[in-house]
């Protein structure tokens, strides 16, 4: 156990960067899939340099997110769960959960990689758009819980109202195309930024509130996150009179230090720079500050704490988006187009085992699985909830590899996934519910969008000839299955669990009830 938590972080960085840049190295050393190109063999030391900035920048957001992002849920949490004023409940919950999701790193990242909204705001409508949908189903997840709601009828509602709205996307040709990436929209909400913060939010909630579902309420609320961006993204979409062809991004032949430098600043080929990062992170700070002014009024060694961590954070975000920007995105892109001249059951089982190591560089992941670990006392560990975590995104990348493949539509596998997810709610405890749906969110990050979608984007463009055609159709939704298919395999792992416990149960019960017969015997 590493107390110091600066080298805490920067180790767990490192774990959760290293496995995916091995498997990058070891398709390109055995010429699976090369990262050079005829033009550009400086992509070695591109995926090197970008690795090392990730891992910094990655390092210094999670300890910044720790101490604000993390620290401001909790405080906001347990604060508006006391208010007797719904409406002050209401207008502080949707703001932070909006303003948080203008923060993640995976919508900034994807918003950069699509233009279905023409025009030079586009970017700025999408995430608006998507950040608008979290801001309503936090506040809606926030309710559930202070009322006693069931979670798992809330689920059932607005997923049948989510497919109602995509049935009526689905008979227009035109617009279907579309229809992986108003699922990815779901998937990109929940990842190092958004997590921390409405995991705190919920558990802050549900522990102020007691009762004797405290600790199922403290999970779910991540699983309601997701559901916002849907709608919303579909409800852009349909309302959008055209919708602009896909344009893959070129790569760039800058010099190895332009390319980070121009990721950093303000660019219409940046990711993510850092002025735009400040113009995320700062309002979530202003509006804590008006709420903790008003209600909290905590003392001023806490208030600089979580400047401190603000600061922590911003930096470490800017970082993380340059190096995503500069080397992650690019590479995935030119992994799978030079994956794309394998044979199919090659690409899949490639893509396969990608999924098994993705999860692990998900740092949000990291944070929900040690959340369950304590609200649980230790009765579900963090091992056995990232193996079956890993098996289900492992399954949901080969799944969009065999899409990107044989090129079918994307309703094929989640219309009876989310039915089969939906319908195990019914035979699953409560917590394992709670926690899939949190889980199918939070395994759905950054890497997911940084380097595995272009990477599925790279292979639908490769088998094309290079046409970009095709690539909303059968190229984005990646993230979607991965947000999806952890769903199922965490209800499964809840239901063996409790066939477990009740035959373990039931042979108590015999021995109990023999030895009590035998006594009564004897007397």
């Amino acid at each position: 156990m590493i107390k110091n938590r600066h080298v805490a972080a920067f180790v767990s960085s490192s774990l959760s960067i290293i496995p995916m840049i091995a498997i990058i190295l070891i398709l390109h050393f055995t010429n699976v899939a090369k990262i050079t190109t005829e033009n550009n063999n400086s992509n070695l030391w591109l995926i090197l340099i970008g690795m090392i900035i990730l891992i910094i920048g990655l390092a210094l957001f999670q300890i910044g997110a720790s101490s604000s992002l993390s620290k401001v849920g909790k405080y906001m949490g347990a604060s508006l769960s006391k208010q007797k004023n719904i409406f002050v409940v209401v207008l502080f919950t949707f703001a932070l959960g909006l303003l948080i999701t203008c923060a993640e790193p995976s919508i900034l990242i994807v918003s950069k990689q699509v233009t279905i909204i023409p025009g030079p705001l586009n970017a700025v409508v999408l995430v608006g758009g998507i950040a608008l949908g979290v801001g309503v189903f936090v506040v809606i997840g926030v309710l559930r819980i202070v009322r006693h709601k069931s979670l798992n009828l809330w689920y059932i509602f607005f997923y049948c109202l989510t497919f109602m709205l995509i049935a009526l996307i689905a008979v227009d040709p035109e617009r279907r195309k579309l229809l992986p990436f108003i699922f990815d929209a779901g998937g990109v909400t929940t990842g190092s930024a958004t997590v921390p913060f409405i995991l705190a939010l919920g558990a802050g909630v549900a522990t102020v509130r007691g009762g004797k579902n405290a600790t199922n309420d403290s999970f779910g609320l991540v699983g309601m996150a997701s559901i916002g961006p849907i709608i919303s993204t579909a409800l852009l979409i349909i309302i959008n009179s055209s919708i602009p062809p896909y344009e893959a991004a070129a790569v760039s032949d800058m010099p190895l230090y332009m390319r980070f430098i121009d990721s950093l600043i303000p660019s219409s080929s940046g990711y993510g720079s850092s002025i735009e990062v400040l113009i995320a992170i700062a309002p979530i700070l202003i509006i804590f500050f008006i709420y903790n002014a008003i209600y909290i009024k905590l003392p001023k060694g806490k208030m600089i704490k979580l400047l401190i961590g603000f600061a922590y954070a911003y930096v470490g975000l800017a970082l993380f988006l340059c190096a995503t920007g500069a080397s992650m995105s690019p590479i995935g892109t030119i992994v799978g187009r030079n994956l794309a001249n394998q044979n199919d059951a090659v690409i899949i089982a490639i893509a396969f085992a990608i999924g098994l190591v993705t999860i692990i560089c998900e740092p949000a992941v990291h944070v929900l699985t040690k959340q369950i670990e304590n609200v649980s006392d230790g009765r579900i560990t963090k091992l056995v909830v990232l193996l079956t975590l890993s098996i289900g995104v492992g399954v949901a990348i080969g799944l969009a590899a065999l899409r990107a493949v044989f090129q079918f539509s994307i309703l094929y596998i989640v219309i009876p996934g989310y039915a089969i997810a939906l319908a195990l709610t019914f035979f699953c405890p409560d917590i394992y519910t709670a926690i899939a749906f949190d889980s199918g969110g939070t395994a759905s990050g950054p890497m997911a969008a940084s380097f595995v979608l272009p990477m599925i984007i790279g292979i639908v463009v490769g088998r094309a000839g290079g046409s970009c055609e095709n690539v909303y159709e059968y190229g984005f939704g990646v993230v979607a299955l991965i947000a999806m298919t952890p769903i199922i395999a965490i209800q499964i792992l809840g239901i063996t669990q409790k066939i477990k416990s009740d035959y373990a149960y039931s042979v108590m019960r015999k021995h109990v009830y023999s030895v009590e017969d035998a006594q009564i015997i004897n007397f």
